[in-house]
Order: structure tokens, then sequence, then C-alpha cells
């Protein structure tokens, strides 16, 4: 019988007890931190380069050769917590061209 109440008196420690609160006050500050964030740009403001954002969720920077040389394309995207996200298009060379940035299956943007 002393056995017995020697097992019932022992306890177990528990190492969730602290974490939890923790984990859920940082997933808070993170959430609360991505709304807050300011929008970011979608335009291009370089001379002879055009910027299309007709597409839903994609953004695409067009150049005349010799304009835009070494600028990309890039989409500030947010996702279904409200989180923002940048997505970077491919370098702009010296023949011109374009450059396209898309958001995500699960983003919206331009934001």
């Amino acid at each position: 019988m002393a056995h017995i109440a020697n097992i019932q008196q022992r306890s177990v420690p528990s190492g969730t007890g602290r974490a939890f609160p923790a984990t859920l006050l940082l997933l808070c500050t993170v959430l609360v931190g991505g709304w807050f964030v300011g929008p970011g740009s979608a335009a291009a403001d370089l001379s002879g380069c055009t910027t299309d954002s007709s597409v839903p969720n994609e953004l695409t920077v067009t150049c005349d050769p010799g304009s835009g040389v070494g600028e990309h394309a890039f989409i500030r995207c947010r996702d279904l917590l409200g989180m923002p996200h940048t997505h970077i298009g491919e370098t702009i060379g010296p023949g011109g061209g374009w450059s396209r940035a898309t958001c995500a299956p699960a983003e919206t943007g331009p934001v």
C-alpha cells in the first residue's frame, strides 16, 4: 500500500506550460507587425520603361534597349494571414526586354 501512495505523490514536470503562451505571443506579434508594414511600390520610375499590372497578382516591367539596365520587376504580395512578401523578377540586360514578378498561388498583390 505504501508503494502505491509513493507513485501517486510523484509529479511529472510539464515543459509545455510556459512554451504555449510564449509561442502564442510570438505568433500574434508577427501577424500584427505584418499588418502595419507600409505598402510597397509597384510602379517603375525609369525612363524608357513601362509597368503593366493588368494581370492579377503579376507585375511586368518592359524597357527599351539601353533603358533599365540592371533593374528588375518586384511585387509586394500578402498571404492569407496578411503577411507581406516581396517577389523579384529577372534582371533586365543592356538590350532592354522585360522582367516579370508574380505572387505565389495563395497570395494577392500588388499591395
